[in-house]
């Protein structure tokens, strides 16, 4: 077993940040496949509401990632 003081790691501390990063990613690369089906860029409003919410999404699990390695960070005395 681990001993008792020793912090969890980057991916159990950023494990929902990970995983909100990781949808957004999917919804973003879904997002594109879908104004990009017939060539050029055409978004219509679904999936320009698809686009955002998955940019919000990949962005708050990137916020919660760093969050999460600056708070596992020690500091030098």
């Amino acid at each position: 077993m681990p001993a008792p003081s020793a912090s969890p790691s980057l991916l159990a501390r950023g494990a929902l940040g990970f995983w909100f990063l990781g949808l957004g990613a999917l919804g973003l690369l879904r997002g594109a496949m879908r104004a990009f089906r017939h060539g050029a860029f055409a978004a219509d409003g679904t999936t320009w509401i698809w686009l955002i919410g998955s940019a919000l999404l990949a962005d708050y699990g990137a916020w919660a990632v760093l969050r999460a390695w600056r708070s596992g960070r020690t500091r030098a005395d």
